[in-house]
This record gives C-alpha cells, sequence and structure tokens, in this order.
C-alpha cells in the first residue's frame, strides 16, 4: 500500500474513528466539534505559513 492510498484510508476511517472515540467519552456534540477544530486547523496553519514567506523581490534597484 502506497502512502497516497494510505492517507485515503486513514481519511476514510479517521474522521468517524475521532468523532466517536470523543463521543464516546463525552457526547456526539463535542465529537463533532473536535473535527469540526481540527478540521479548521488545516487551512489556518496554511494560512500562517503563507503570511511568514518574505515577499520575492523582483528587479534590481538601480
Amino acid at each position: 500500500m502506497g502512502a497516497a492510498e494510505l492517507g485515503r484510508e486513514l481519511g476514510d476511517a479517521g474522521g468517524p474513528l475521532l468523532v466517536a472515540a470523543i463521543a464516546t467519552l463525552t457526547t456526539l456534540t463535542y465529537g463533532y466539534a473536535a473535527l469540526a477544530v481540527l478540521l479548521a486547523i488545516g487551512p489556518a496553519l496554511a494560512l500562517a505559513a503563507h503570511r511568514r514567506k518574505p515577499p520575492a523581490q523582483t528587479g534590481s534597484a538601480t
């Protein structure tokens, strides 16, 4: 099984397993909330990394 296939399998099974594990300990609402937080972290990290890059310099100032 390649890395891409492993990633897809984890994606297909990971979300429901995470929600079920947290819902078992608390309630289904908290399970869905945890999934929503995890899904929001990805784009937030990507945006933060994008903003840290210095702007590319074009041409020379002569």
